[in-house]
């Protein structure tokens, strides 16, 4: 962008602004008559020649207005994200309102994913928690016989692992539980096996009785989930230059379990039309942010729309459904006893 002089980064800026909000090639007195710029139209037609040349813009046919290319959807997304940066707004002109429901990650993510497809006409997907990553705040031991018992596993966010457990024979449950409670709260699901190990051999006298549990380790591990909520794939037909011919293709892939991994695979951050490098997707953005339980990210959501977009209005309502799942799921980790 150094090779822009300010006045045509002012065009540019205003011209992609203006193909956003009416999806209409832009001409030079579009622009002066949509703005406060004090310039000739002769001025503005020669700037965007030039940005052209540099591509920038492109013109569809001769006497046609222009329309941004990538790279002047990038120039024009770069200025949004500085200017939220110094404003520090967050979410101020978003007019969406919802209240998740209580008690249910499942229907609390599916509302997220809902809200957002709905409100930005976009594909949503949603990484929901792992539960290998959360910790265990409490286990709990039902007995059924003296040597079958049923072991739950509740993890910071409410979210638990219930499993049948064949052990040999055990007088008193309530030791056991309180002595698991005890040694393992707060670690992370995933440790589960290798510091049940580390108390069975510090604590001899309770080998015999956890044995089964360092077994039950083994089935949490292999334990399969499921991994994303999808939303709103049929708005993807929404794109402004939507290209019937690749319809097909695009929502065959994206109807793909395995092109959900391939998403956040690209990393938190805005891709634009090519920079995702995702074929016959090239009319749409991608928008992967994360969201946390305290400062610990825990999952993220990608948003897939139309690359033609209002992009302050995407990362104000993306940001604003982040920061509702970042404040619910920490206030149940604070509160899962």
């Amino acid at each position: 962008m150094k090779n822009l002089t300010g006045r045509q980064k002012k065009i540019l800026y205003c011209l992609v602004r203006e193909y956003v909000k009416s999806g209409i090639p832009v001409s030079s007195s579009k622009i002066l008559e949509s703005t406060n710029l004090d310039w000739s139209g002769a001025t503005v037609r020669n700037d965007m020649r030039k940005l052209g040349y540099l591509g920038y813009v492109f013109q569809p046919h001769t006497s046609a207005g222009r329309i941004p290319t990538d790279k002047g959807l990038r120039f024009y997304v770069n200025e949004i994200l500085k200017m939220r940066s110094e404003t520090k707004k967050v979410g101020s002109s978003i007019d969406v309102k919802t209240d998740f429901p209580i008690g249910d990650l499942d229907k609390i993510i599916q509302g997220a994913a809902k809200l957002l497809s709905n409100t930005l006409k976009a594909f949503v997907i949603v990484e929901k928690p792992n539960p290998m990553y959360l910790r265990i705040r409490r286990i709990v031991l039902t007995p059924v016989t003296k040597t079958f018992s049923i072991v739950n596993i509740i993890t910071e966010l409410g979210l638990t692992s219930v499993l049948p457990i064949q052990h040999s024979e055990v007088s008193n449950f309530e030791d056991v539980e309180q002595f698991l409670n005890k040694s393992l709260d707060g670690i992370l699901l995933s440790e589960f096996k290798l510091k049940l190990k580390e108390v069975v051999e510090k604590f001899s006298w309770v080998g015999g009785r956890l044995k089964e549990f360092i077994e039950l380790s083994e089935k949490i591990a292999s334990e399969k989930y499921e991994e994303y909520v999808v939303e709103g794939v049929f708005n993807l037909v929404n794109a402004k230059r939507f290209n019937e011919e690749k319809l097909r293709e695009i929502v065959k892939i994206s109807t793909n379990s395995d092109f959900y991994p391939r998403i956040f695979s690209l990393g938190e951050g805005i891709y634009i039309g090519k920079e995702h490098n995702i074929r016959n997707f090239e009319q749409y953005s991608v928008l992967i942010m994360p969201y946390f339980v305290f400062e610990r990210e825990v999952g993220r959501i990608a948003v897939i729309f139309d690359k033609f977009s209002d992009y302050s209005r995407v990362f104000d309502s993306v940001e604003y459904v982040v920061n509702r799942l970042t404040e619910y799921f920490t206030i149940v980790a604070r509160n899962v006893e």
